[in-house]
């Protein structure tokens, strides 16, 4: 169970399209799903879990997620309505349609719908996805294709089928088939995306306010008695005076007066919400902190190490193990001494997935410092 669980961890981390409503929760090894804030909107009564998903066609929206039981899998909807029964040995949505290529009990592949309505029998040892929503169909060492229907539009006699273009004097497309008696051009309708003809806004964006700049460089005062360039940044400088440094982004004009003992520089990072942002460490008595460019005590000097990562931070307090979201700034510690991955959610939402090692344990932990689990 804990390879199938990781899979889908990982499966999950590359889809482009996970739902950020409700969040995988773990309660007694059991999975279900709760909200942003922790409570609980599905029971957890799975073995395991992935994320919601969503899937569209034109103005129909689908949001599923997989399910594991018994190590079977299922889907449900948000509402934890049953679409595909727990029966099958493996389900994969076909993107930009509410289809699902299934394989059944016996080994067998074939095409559902979202209401478990057969489209393409489990009769083949594989189906595959291929150009213009269409679907190749292996039975008994033999191919053939179908569209995104489910009906068959090449007969499953060929040995090799090779799609060629879309032919210009037809309109379809045009494939080559082949098989010990035959070669030939065979064509099929093609198959038009029903999201075409939708368009989607853009929303504005907000920028960081300039005008809320904390300190900016003067040369001509005595803030400063050093500006110590930092290696490979030409706008960036530590600033010295009496002993305590500060920091000073000359172009951007964000900074803050020398004020701390121990000051080194870590990194910088640019979005959309905020703008460019800096992280620097402070030092005291061999203990690691962490403040931002305009001088704010973003992580106090108590840390054996902090270490960057994909969105967050990985910080070590004696032999326990933590999290610092860069998104929120909030720090989490758990009884976790493993980090698997983070996740980015469709709104942007942060997650990462830890690990206790000692009882082979998994759960999710939220940028808003909330920790998915009982």
């Amino acid at each position: 169970m804990k390879k199938l669980f990781l899979i889908l961890v990982f499966s999950s981390v590359l889809s482009n399209a996970q739902n950020s409503e409700l969040i995988p929760f773990v309660s007694a090894s059991k999975w279900g799903f709760s909200d942003q804030a922790g409570k609980i909107m599905i029971q957890p009564v799975y073995d395991s879990v992935g994320f919601f998903n969503t899937s569209s066609v034109g103005v129909k929206y689908l949001t599923f997620a997989y399910v594991y039981q018994n190590k079977k899998m299922g889907v449900i909807d948000t509402q934890n309505k049953i679409l595909l029964p727990i029966t099958y040995q493996n389900i994969k949505n076909i993107d930009e349609t509410l289809h699902f290529i299934a394989i059944n009990e016996a080994g067998k592949s074939g095409l559902v719908s979202n209401e478990n309505r057969v489209l393409i029998p489990f009769e083949y040892d594989r189906i595959d996805e291929v150009v213009n929503f269409s679907f190749v169909l292996r039975k008994n060492k033999k191919i053939g294709l179908a569209d995104v229907n489910g009906k068959i539009v090449i007969p499953v006699v060929y040995d090799q089928i090779v799609y060629i273009d879309e032919d210009e004097e037809t309109k379809k497309c045009r494939w080559r088939v082949n098989n010990e008696k035959i070669t030939q051009y065979l064509y099929t309708a093609i198959y038009n995306n029903p999201n075409d003809e939708i368009y989607m806004t853009v929303p504005s964006v907000t920028y960081k306010d300039k005008a809320a700049i904390s300190y900016t460089l003067d040369e001509n005062s005595k803030d400063f008695e050093e500006k110590i360039p930092i290696r490979y940044e030409s706008n960036l400088f530590l600033l010295r005076k009496k002993n305590l440094y500060g920091f000073i982004d000359a172009k951007e004009k964000i900074g803050f007066k020398p004020k701390f003992r121990e000051l080194k520089y870590f990194f910088n990072s640019y979005d959309f919400k905020y703008g460019k942002r800096h992280y620097l460490f402070v030092e005291e008595n061999d203990k690691k902190g962490l403040v931002d460019g305009n001088g704010n005590i973003l992580l106090e000097a108590i840390y054996n190490d902090i270490k960057k990562e994909y969105q967050y931070l990985k910080v070590i307090n004696e032999t326990q193990l933590g999290i610092f979201f860069l998104t929120t700034n909030k720090v989490v510690f758990s009884d976790f001494n493993k980090i698997k991955t983070s996740i980015v959610l469709d709104n942007n939402f942060v997650m990462v997935l830890v690990e206790n090692t000692e009882d082979n344990s998994y759960f999710y932990i939220g940028e808003n410092g909330v920790i998915f689990k009982n």
